[in-house]
């Protein structure tokens, strides 16, 4: 008599217990890879952001010019960075630039004067800027910018892959506006150039 061959009930147990923790390494290691991937992605939008920043601010600081009066003279405060510049004027225009942090809704505006006008004011990035400073270094010799980028507006929904995903940018500029750092030479021919502008 031919008897029939069947699973058991211990060996349908022990292929699901199997199959179950085959599945569990196979989900943590995917869901880990896909965690770190997101989180690479927005670190790398974060460092997209503040560089496109940065890289504005030291464009504008390279044009900056000598104040010639008062109202050129620069202008550092805890939410506020203003100088002149020529960047993006036509033939010997001054352009006062104006950037202004705003702590509460993370943003920083970028704002073009121009004999008084405003030609532009737009805010510099989508992404939140959760700092901004300026500070005047040593004997009024150069600029430190720190800034510091992070696309987690809320932090109430920041989850456990978004939280190192801050990006901490820091340049060192020396302006023109800071006249401490200006050679004799760069003193002398612009002293020069302003006595002709003012011979015309």
């Amino acid at each position: 008599m031919n008897r029939r061959r069947a699973f058991t009930l211990v060996e349908i147990m022990m292929a699901v217990i199997l199959v179950s923790v085959v599945l569990g390494v196979a989900y943590k290691l995917i869901s880990g890879t896909l965690g770190q991937m997101f989180k690479s992605s927005t670190k790398m939008t974060n460092l997209r952001a503040a560089s496109i920043i940065l890289e504005r601010i030291k464009s504008d600081v390279r044009c900056a010019v000598i104040p010639i009066d008062s109202d050129e003279q620069h202008e550092i405060t805890n939410d506020t960075f203003a100088f002149t510049s020529t960047n993006g004027a036509v033939g010997n225009e001054r352009n006062r630039v104006i950037y202004k942090y705003s702590e509460a809704d993370g943003t920083l505006r970028r704002q073009c004067l121009r004999n008084g006008t405003v030609i532009t004011d737009r805010s510099l990035s989508t992404a939140k800027v959760s700092s901004f400073s300026v500070i005047l270094g040593d004997n009024n010799r150069f600029l430190t910018v720190l800034l510091e980028v992070d696309n987690e507006r809320d932090n109430q929904y920041r989850t456990f892959n978004s939280k190192g995903n801050k990006v901490r940018l820091k340049a060192v500029l020396y302006p023109r506006f800071l006249t401490e750092t200006l050679t004799d030479e760069e003193m002398f021919w612009h002293k020069s150039s302003r006595l002709g502008e003012l011979s015309e």
